[in-house]
């Protein structure tokens, strides 16, 4: 049962349109703040497509060099569309065929170059940052694997909100036994970082609809990747030679 002290509060704001107004104020100062929040977390890199593409063959070089290849990182018909998405994605251009507030989960055939590409789109960024004195968050460039082992040693806390990138995203095993326990380790870090709006990328041999599967994550975690990211495909064969 109402109290009066109910009823005169809802008379106040039904009749009172200062209230209303200091309430839709309050509202919309929240939102302001939110896409501040966003926008810190993932702001635009100050760069024109020709200085990016240039860049991408220099850190691609370096990432072929570091693993012991001989090689220079080539821009092919292939891989050149998903380095514009990345380009229009890092710049928040409206060209991006995608969600701008979401992640990029980049897919394709084993050996395509999906880890290349996004190693080389973090170490752009990073050394962006830290050039240039940004105050951007650092991309964390990670295997699954190592991942998941981390959280079972360190729990999920240090992993929480940091931006990410989670290469050969759905390899590692989905459940941990750990003291008796049956963990699911990455399963719950995605809910978490989902829950917080932490940006998430990754790289994957795997379609959603598989991701999606009882095999895999299950239906529930399926539907939180569908919302934190853009699933971009790599097209071509195994570059491995």
């Amino acid at each position: 049962m109402e109290t009066e002290k109910d009823l005169l509060a809802q008379e106040a704001i039904s009749t009172n349109r200062e209230v209303f107004r200091l309430l839709r104020n309050d509202a919309q100062e929240m939102i302001n703040g939110e896409r501040k929040k966003s926008a810190k977390r993932r702001p635009a890199l100050p760069l024109s497509y020709s200085d990016f593409r240039e860049l991408f063959v220099a850190f691609g070089t370096y990432c072929l060099l570091s693993r012991n290849k001989n090689a220079s990182f080539i821009i092919d018909p292939n891989n050149e569309p998903t380095i514009k998405q990345l380009f229009y994605y890092a710049t928040h251009n409206p060209l991006f065929d995608g969600d701008l507030t979401k992640g990029i989960m980049l897919q394709g055939k084993f050996g395509c170059g999906k880890t290349i590409l996004l190693e080389t789109y973090s170490l752009i960024h990073n050394h962006i940052a830290g050039k240039c004195g940004l105050n951007f968050p650092l991309l964390t460039f990670i295997k699954s694997m190592e991942l998941q082992e981390r959280i079972v040693r360190e729990s999920t806390k240090p992993f929480l909100l940091r931006p990410m990138i989670i290469d050969e995203f759905g390899r590692e095993p989905k459940t941990v036994q750990y003291f008796g326990n049956i963990l699911r380790p990455v399963s719950e870090l995605l809910s978490e970082r989902s829950d917080m709006g932490a940006i998430t990328h990754g790289t994957t041999n795997f379609t959603l609809k598989t991701l999606s599967s009882d095999e895999f994550y299950g239906g529930m975690i399926g539907d939180r990747l569908r919302m934190m990211f853009n699933f971009i495909t790599l097209k071509g064969d195994s570059r491995r030679k």
